[in-house]
């Protein structure tokens, strides 16, 4: 948990804004595979990512906030797949790639951070990178090299830092300017020129993180993909604190009871947004509640999620329980979108913690029936 000084210090900076985020990851997923991404707004991806692990243990430990993802080691990988494919879903233009990370195995060799396995987008150190790092195949053409971006040792070292403890690493392409800066821990450390057309990401897939042709050795947090260049101030509120945003989840469920689906309204759960909500949508006639807790692991730390309802009446069959109830708010719906205020207070110890939430529907027409939504993880931040 970061100090109460900077929190403070965060407040006054301009909170990022999510709109254009494309994959975000919190790495919170404890008891399932599935990795919520929390990119906000209609850019972002379209799916979860998913965990694969061969780690003899957990693969998640504490991170910068909150989980991370840990890193692999010598025969085995701790990894996450996006569903993301550069040569289908290019990324082109103004480009923001963040994350924490640490030195999780010491090694000499070749390491790949992340990367597109059957293409050629990857970043690494070792090697060519030296102690420092390396992107292969990300913008059009620059003054560096061709398609190609590096962050010198002589400029970084990034592994002495990493061996220490959390360090944040980003990279921001703008076209206009035909600029793409490394930034380190919140402050631009080199700028590269010459990007004409800035970001080109055109590769065949998957995108993972941890992993591109062999398992990184280090461990992950906060990773973040934007489809804007972020500002130096948005840099600097990256590197000090975790990142707003919210995603649905299931569990691995399949399939749920009803039509109902919950959402959130498109804004960011920043600290202190008065505006931020959530919109219940069902064709239903009938009562709905919302139910908000801290797990999607558990119930009261007694019953494991997700939970089959239908094991409790035969009229919520087919319906799963996918957040903890600890708190249940709810009203009437008539055939209609449910406007829910969720107004997140400007408290800065609330940032980093994470609400789980799911919506529950009983009609009355067309017919009497439970329905349950999906799940919505809600990120608090900055």
């Amino acid at each position: 948990m970061r100090s109460l000084f900077s929190s403070v210090l965060v407040l006054s900076l301009v909170p990022a804004a999510s709109a254009q985020d494309f994959i975000h990851y919190k790495f919170d997923s404890g008891c399932t595979s599935e990795v919520i991404n929390y990119a906000t707004g209609p850019q972002a991806l379209g799916a979860n990512g998913v965990l694969e692990t061969t780690a003899p243990v957990s693969p998640w430990i504490a991170g910068r906030f909150g989980a991370a993802l840990d890193g692999g080691g010598s025969g085995y990988y701790s990894r996450v797949r996006s569903g993301w494919n550069p040569g289908t879903q290019p990324l082109t233009g103004d480009l923001t790639i963040a994350f924490f990370m640490k030195e999780a195995t010491a090694t000499t060799s070749l390491n790949y951070l992340m990367g597109a396995p059957s293409g050629g987008f990857r970043l690494f150190t070792n090697g060519i990178a030296g102690r420092g790092l390396y992107q292969r195949e990300i913008v059009t053409t620059s003054s560096q090299g061709n398609r190609d971006l590096s962050l010198p040792a002589t400029v970084t070292d990034v592994q002495t830092l990493a061996a220490a403890g959390w360090v944040h690493i980003a990279i921001v392409i703008d076209a206009t300017a035909q600029t793409a800066d490394w930034y380190v821990n919140g402050t631009s450390v080199l700028q590269v020129t010459g990007v004409v057309g800035g970001a080109n990401i055109v590769l065949a897939g998957p995108f993972t993180v941890g992993y591109y042709s062999s398992a990184s050795y280090y461990a992950f947090d906060e990773f973040l993909i934007s489809l804007r260049a972020y500002s130096p101030t948005e840099m600097m509120a990256l590197a000090l604190a975790p990142h707003a945003g919210d995603g649905a989840f299931s569990s691995g469920i399949a399939s749920q009871c009803g039509t109902s689906t919950l959402a959130g309204n498109g804004q960011a759960p920043t600290i202190g947004n008065a505006g931020y909500g959530l919109v219940l949508n069902s064709s239903a006639t009938g009562a709905w509640a919302l139910n908000v807790g801290g797990s999607r692991c558990s119930i009261g730390g007694l019953v494991p999620l997700p939970f089959d309802a239908g094991t409790l009446t035969p009229l919520a069959a087919g319906c799963w329980l996918l957040a903890d109830p600890a708190v249940s708010v709810g009203g009437a719906v008539a055939s209609g979108p449910v406007q829910i205020p969720f107004a997140i207070p400007q408290d800065p110890q609330l940032g980093g913690a994470v609400l789980f939430t799911q919506g529950v529907v009983l009609s009355f027409a067309p017919a009497n029936a439970v329905e349950a939504t999906h799940g919505l993880a809600i990120g608090l931040g900055y």
